[in-house]
């Protein structure tokens, strides 16, 4: 097993590798840039008159959600492993077609409007005879990052669907920092959330209000995300996946469809009820988990946890690790970690479980990340070698459930009947646990902390 340490120099790291304690000649650059970590404390606090509070969700027959006379768009993934997931459209007239990053952690749809040195191409607003622009100007600023844009409408088209154009809002993007990533492939980004947390303000629709209100495409959307796990050096190997636009594929997940609510239409924002490790519960209180929000991110890569639990986490990890030696730095994230190809010891490392809030009083179900989804490949740039990081972080606005989650499921944006539902992905059927209906822990009552008094207490805590 090789072991590289990353050390922060400025924006870059350096990684020095060792093999046992023996200096090898020679230091590799490895440029780690987080997918999206949104400064989302201020955004909450700018958006909260405006979000719109859900007492439960809608439980129809999953059979509605499949209305055959309401018509499907489908949209292939494609993407970089780590890198984010994408999927291409067209903007403008004639169209010009960019690849285009799926988040459901933000609502804006900004694509690149000017040259840039990880860009390959981008969006010419003079050279579509459809473009409208407006004198509004919009800045979006994250943790490690930010973008300054200009505001204006153009038609856009999913291009394995001519029907689904329509005009939306875009942002082109002509000056950022840290946002786009060498090597994604993506030039730009489409805001699936709701459109409280638009930028500049609520007004602005967000691409998929405008495709639901300007076509008969039903009010919901569907991912999957596949990543593989053993890669090597090859950097060509791809993330792939579909989505599909107006409901659900059931050709592409396995078993029963698990919802949870809703809890507010500005993120995706449900309610974590309890998180462990191989079967036993970390035993935290289920605020804990919550607090400001528990969202699901497709924009994100990693698994994000609040500090407290991300702590507890990694020293429970750390105390079931089976005859492998694992250095507190890999779980701190400063340390990959190496073996040779295809000998990944996967199965020497637990099991981690997210269990989310279930549709009935009291109930929840659970969702397993294996380790193959937890422990994620980054190129380390070691001939022969498979490397890895953790698909843990920590985070200071609540839980993020990521890639690192999604990939294993079928994820159900089920905004018309205000739910998320999850099945098991076909793409990981081989590796994930089935999910089912549980009675919840006796601290279940303590999740059901009302906005009002959540947000009393953000202000009150700031002081």
């Amino acid at each position: 097993m090789t072991r590289i340490f990353i050390f922060e120099v400025n924006c870059l790291k350096l990684i020095i590798v060792f093999t046992s304690l023996i200096f090898l000649n020679g230091i590799e650059c490895y440029l780690s840039v987080p997918l999206k970590t949104v400064n989302e404390r201020e955004k909450s606090e700018e958006v909260v008159t405006q979000v719109q509070e859900i007492d439960r969700a809608v439980i129809p027959n999953d059979q509605d959600v499949l209305d055959a006379s309401k018509p499907l768009i489908k949209a292939n993934v494609g993407g970089k492993p780590g890198l984010g997931f994408y999927i291409e459209l067209g903007i403008g007239t004639p169209p010009q077609e960019l690849s285009i990053l799926v988040d459901t952690g933000s609502s804006n749809f900004a694509v690149a409007a000017a040259a840039h040195p990880f860009v390959t191409s981008y969006y010419e607003p003079h050279n579509s005879s459809t473009y409208e622009t407006t004198a509004v100007d919009v800045f979006v600023p994250y943790t490690q990052g930010e973008w300054h844009g200009r505001l204006g409408t153009d038609m856009v088209t999913i291009p394995s669907s001519p029907n689904s154009t329509v005009r939306a809002n875009i942002v082109g993007i002509y000056s950022s920092e840290k946002f786009f990533i060498n090597g994604s492939e993506w030039q730009g980004i489409l805001g699936m959330a709701y459109n409280s947390i638009a930028r500049p303000d609520s007004s602005v629709t967000p691409y998929f209000d405008s495709l639901v209100g300007g076509t008969t495409v039903s009010d919901i959307f569907s991912m999957q995300l596949c990543t593989p796990f053993s890669i090597g050096n090859n950097s060509s190997i791809d993330s792939s996946g579909s989505m599909t636009i107006g409901g659900i594929d059931p050709d592409l997940y396995d078993g029963k469809m698990f919802f949870t609510r809703i809890k507010r239409k500005w993120y995706y924002d449900v309610t974590v009820t309890d998180m462990g490790v191989n079967g036993h519960s970390l035993s935290l209180d289920c605020k804990e988990y919550n607090f400001d929000k528990s969202i699901v991110d497709s924009g994100t890569t990693d698994l994000r946890l609040p500090q407290k639990v991300y702590k507890k986490l990694m020293s429970t990890l750390a105390n079931q690790i089976e005859d492998v030696y694992v250095p507190d730095t890999f779980w701190k994230g400063t340390e990959l970690m190496c073996w040779d190809i295809g000998t990944v010891p996967f199965n020497r490392f637990p099991t981690v479980y997210l269990d989310l809030e279930g549709p009935e009083d009291d109930t929840s179900f659970r969702l397993t990340i294996p380790p193959e989804q937890y422990i994620r490949w980054v190129n380390g740039n070691e001939p022969g070698k498979d490397c890895y990081k953790t698909g843990f972080a920590s985070s200071t606005t609540g839980t993020v459930i990521g890639a690192v989650v999604m990939e294993g499921y079928y994820v159900v944006f089920d905004r018309q009947n205000n739910r998320v539902g999850f099945a098991v992905s076909k793409c990981a059927e081989n590796r994930v646990h089935r999910s089912k209906f549980s009675p919840d822990n006796d601290m279940f009552d303590d999740c059901k902390l009302n906005w009002k008094t959540k947000m009393d207490k953000l202000h009150e805590k700031r002081g």
